[in-house]
C-alpha cells in the first residue's frame, strides 16, 4: 500500500520524539526531571474553568458556527481594538481548535504548490512541516549571526518573485527574543516593497514578556495591515493548552477562506469557546502573577548559567525558554561514545542524569538545545544540579 507524498516530506515533531523518550523512562521506573514542555505548569485559572462547567450544564455542547461563535469572536475584536490598537469586524477573526490549526489552515488557503516561504531559523518545529503540507517550499533565514534576529537585509536578500508568504514569530520559541517597534518598523519597510507577500503573524506568547517591554506587531503597519494574519490563542496566556482554543485576524477573504477549509475539518469546541469568552472578560491577574512567575524563573536561570561560560545562551525577552549553544563540549566523551551533536549532548543527559530537554535540530540550529521553565522551582532546581553534575562529568572526561 503506498502513501501520500507529503507524507515523505515531513518530519516527526522533535518535542514529541523527546517527549517519548521522557515517557519510555517513566515507563521504566525511572524518575526523570522533563524540561520539554511548551505549556504553562499553572492550572487554568478558577474563574475559566467554572465557564466550562457552565457550558456543560447549560447543554452547550452542540455545534458551532465553524468560524466560532459570535460573542468570541465580538471579544476577539474588542481585545485587538483594546490592546493592539488593531481594529476588526467579527468577519475577519476565525476561532480555531488551538493556534497550530489556525496557522496550518492559513497555510492552506494562500499557497499554491511550489511557493516559497520564508521562515527565520531557528523557528518553532511546525512551521516548515505545515509549509510542506500545503504544498509550499520552506526557505529558511539564518539569525544565528544577528543575535537570532531577522535583519531587514537578510530580508530583502531572500524575497524574490517566488516568495508568497513570510512566517514571523515574536516572542519567538525556541530563542524567547522580542522584536522591538523599532526593528518591526524596518522590517515593515522592506515588506511594503513586496505587495504580493502574505505575512502570518505567530504572537501566541504575546502576554509573556519582560524587562517592561511592550508586544508590538507587523500588523500595526497600516502599509502591512491588510495582507497580515495575526494568529493568536489562549493556551499560553491563559494555561488552556489542553482546551484547544486559538484564533486568528486578518483580511475577510482570508478569513472567509480559512473558515470554507475549517468546515471540512474541525471546528474549536464549544465548551472551550465559553471558556475563552470567559478568560478574555474576567479578571487577568492570575495571568500577571503566572508572567511575574516565568520571569523570575527566567532570572534565576540565567544567573545559574553563568557558572557554565561554556553553555552561550540566548537571552529571552519572552515565552518560557532558554536556548543554548553545546558546541562547546563536542569531543567530550561518555559510556556511549563521543559527544558530536546537540543530540548526543541530550541523550547523554536523560540516559545518565535522567534531564530531559528538546535538541535545537527540530528548530532549525543543530547545535543548540531548548530547556523550558514552564516546571515548577522544584523542578528547576533538580535540572540545574542535574546539569551541572553532568557538566562536572564532561570536563572530567
Amino acid at each position: 500500500m503506498k502513501f501520500a507524498n507529503r507524507v515523505q516530506r515531513l518530519e516527526k515533531s522533535a518535542t514529541m520524539r523527546v517527549k517519548e523518550k521522557a515517557l519510555r523512562l517513566q515507563a521504566a521506573g525511572i524518575d526523570v526531571i522533563d524540561l520539554t514542555a511548551g505549556e504553562p505548569d499553572f492550572p487554568t485559572p478558577q474563574y475559566i474553568c467554572e465557564a466550562g462547567k457552565a457550558a456543560i450544564q447549560e447543554g452547550f455542547t452542540k455545534y458551532t458556527a465553524s468560524a466560532g461563535i459570535l460573542e468570541l469572536r465580538q471579544a476577539i475584536a474588542r481585545k485587538f481594538q483594546e490592546e493592539n490598537g488593531l481594529s476588526y469586524g467579527e468577519e475577519q477573526i476565525i476561532v480555531t481548535a488551538g493556534a497550530k490549526p489556525a496557522i496550518a489552515t492559513v497555510l492552506l488557503a494562500i499557497l499554491n504548490p511550489g511557493d516559497e516561504v520564508l521562515i527565520p531559523r531557528p523557528f518553532w518545529v511546525s512551521y516548515p512541516q505545515q509549509v510542506r503540507l500545503a504544498g509550499g517550499e520552506p526557505v529558511f533565514v539564518d539569525t544565528s549571526t544577528t543575535n537570532f534576529k531577522i535583519t531587514p537585509e537578510q530580508l530583502q536578500e531572500h524575497l524574490t518573485a517566488r516568495t508568497r508568504a513570510f512566517i514571523f514569530n515574536s516572542p519567538c520559541n525556541p530563542t524567547g527574543v522580542v522584536y522591538s517597534r523599532e526593528e518591526l518598523a524596518s522590517l515593515a519597510e522592506v515588506l511594503a516593497q513586496y505587495p504580493d507577500v502574505w505575512i502570518v503573524s505567530d504572537e501566541i506568547y504575546e502576554k509573556l514578556i519582560y524587562d517592561g517591554w511592550q508586544h508590538s506587531s507587523l500588523a500595526q503597519f497600516p502599509q502591512l495591515f491588510h495582507r497580515t494574519i495575526v494568529i493568536n490563542g489562549f493556551s499560553k496566556a491563559y494555561a488552556m493548552t489542553g482546551w484547544r482554543i486559538g484564533y486568528a485576524a486578518g483580511p475577510e477573504e482570508v478569513i472567509q477562506s480559512m473558515g470554507a477549509i475549517q468546515s471540512h475539518f474541525a471546528t474549536a469546541a464549544s465548551i472551550s469557546q465559553r471558556a475563552a469568552l470567559k478568560a478574555l472578560q474576567g479578571n487577568q491577574e492570575a495571568l500577571s502573577k503566572m508572567r511575574m512567575e516565568f520571569e523570575n524563573r527566567r532570572n534565576w536561570l540565567l544567573e545559574k548559567f553563568q557558572d557554565w561560560p561554556m553553555l552561550d545562551v540566548v537571552y529571552p525577552r519572552g515565552a518560557f525558554y532558554l536556548f543554548f549553544n553545546v558546541a562547546a563540549l563536542y569531543g567530550k566523551s561518555w559510556r556511549k561514545g563521543m559527544i558530536q551533536s546537540a543530540e548526543d549532548f541530550c541523550d547523554f543527559l536523560a540516559e545518565e542524569h535522567h534531564l530531559i530537554v528538546v535538541p535545537g535540530s527540530g528548530f532549525g540550529s543543530p547545535d543548540f538545545v531548548r530547556l523550558s521553565f514552564a516546571a515548577s522551582q522544584e523542578s528547576l532546581q533538580k535540572g540545574m544540579e542535574a546539569l551541572d553534575n553532568a557538566l562536572q562529568q564532561l570536563q572530567k572526561s
